[in-house]
């Protein structure tokens, strides 16, 4: 029998795309919402070319169902309102105002059902100077000043994160206030309007930075793989690679000179206490690195840890996806001949899990709308107008 989850019994409808508001509903998915994604007739762009083996929507979109609905339509529009009629969450991402000209914002859904939760993921959110923008994560990452401080000291151009922390932050924290917003319904029976951003949620994530600014005026610049708090924390050369070391207090600062034999650098007055070990950070890195050119990044690794000093390899992806780790906390779930990676949360009673591929293109449109009540005329009639897909020919 399979196990209780956290969220079952709960209706997500999913109105999003791209990645924020889908990678929220998805989190719910794998929590055990019964998840239904509306997509256009046309499917989401993030779906990519038919013959392309990677698509970017199978990774935010796996664990639901699927129903095509084209919203531009009275009728798809009103198929919709039917659906929020029992629904618990919906969650949408699109520019603020589109939804309301379709009659399907908050206050119209509401009034249907008022106990619905409805999760807005937008750009810069519902209100202020930036609302009517269009966002996108490497806007927010430039805007929030994330970018002003990634990457390497005096390097030309800006970086941004490696992956869209903007995105998933802002799907994240969406996730985050439906909860909170699902345990006020649950102690009054009302629903409730929650919204997030990217712009924010990238903000959220400058604790040390945007902490320093307020503190002491300071402005943050860019400092590589360092901490702006410690050293030496940071990603080192050795005679093979990098590794990277986190030497946080004066403790582990002593664990690590031990660890690679280095009793001159505990003595040495220039590196005495964690003020004097950044200040002298640059002349502290290169004495580390001649000493760990002469071994490789697993000899580093192996001694660090055998003295309790926090370190590891910089993996690939490859690398990180076969780590024994990760295999042992079984983050990689297998659905078919798909593998994902499931929302990274444990529960003693409640796991999570993944029980959906990703399907296909209004896969779904029949067993949703007969659940909601539609009859088999009216959901032929639906089609005919062009209001759904025709889940046949796209199988077709």
């Amino acid at each position: 029998m399979p196990a209780q989850t956290s969220l079952a019994g709960l209706r997500v409808l999913d109105c999003t795309h791209v990645i924020a508001g889908a990678w929220c509903s998805m989190m719910l998915a794998d929590l055990g919402a019964d998840v239904v994604k509306i997509e256009p007739p046309a499917g989401e762009v993030t779906r990519g070319h038919p013959k392309s083996r990677f698509k970017a929507f199978d990774f935010v979109n796996r664990n639901k169902r699927a129903i095509a609905i084209d919203l531009s339509k009275p009728e798809g529009a009103a198929v919709i309102r039917r659906l929020a009629k029992t629904a618990d969450i919906f969650v949408e991402n699109y520019r603020p105002g589109t939804l309301t000209k379709m009659g399907l914002s908050y206050a119209d859904l509401a009034v249907i059902n008022p106990g619905l939760i409805y999760c807005s993921v937008s750009g810069f959110g519902l209100d202020g100077p930036y609302a009517d923008r269009g966002g996108f994560d490497l806007i927010a990452q430039g805007m929030s000043g994330i970018m002003s401080f990634t990457g390497e000291p005096g390097a030309e151009r800006p970086v941004a994160a490696g992956v869209p922390l903007s995105d998933l932050n802002a799907g994240t924290f969406a996730a985050l206030a439906v909860l909170a917003a699902l345990n006020h319904r649950h102690q009054t029976g009302e629903g409730q309007h929650v919204e997030t951003s990217l712009l924010e949620t990238a903000l959220a994530y400058t604790i040390w930075e945007s902490g320093l600014y307020l503190t002491t005026g300071e402005v943050a610049k860019p400092q590589g793989s360092r901490h702006r708090l410690a050293a030496p924390y940071e990603a080192v050369k050795t005679g093979d690679g990098f590794i990277v070391i986190g030497v946080n207090n004066q403790r582990l600062w002593e664990r690590f000179c031990d660890a690679i034999e280095a009793p001159q650098l505990l003595t040495d007055p220039g590196y005495a206490n964690p003020r004097e070990r950044i200040a002298h950070r640059d002349a502290l890195r290169d004495q580390i690195e001649a000493i760990f050119a002469a071994a490789t990044t697993a000899h580093w690794v192996e001694r660090l840890q055998a003295k309790g000093v926090p370190c590891g390899p910089i993996n690939t992806i490859d690398q990180a996806l076969a780590d024994p780790q990760i295999a042992a906390r079984g983050l990689l779930a297998e659905v078919g001949d798909r593998r994902f990676i499931r929302a990274p949360m444990g529960f003693s009673r409640t796991p999570v899990t993944i029980t959906r591929g990703v399907a296909a293109l209004g896969e779904h449109n029949a067993e949703v709308l007969v659940e909601a009540g539609f009859t088999v005329a009216e959901i032929e009639d639906l089609i005919a107008q062009g209001a759904i897909a025709d889940a046949s020919k796209e199988d077709a």
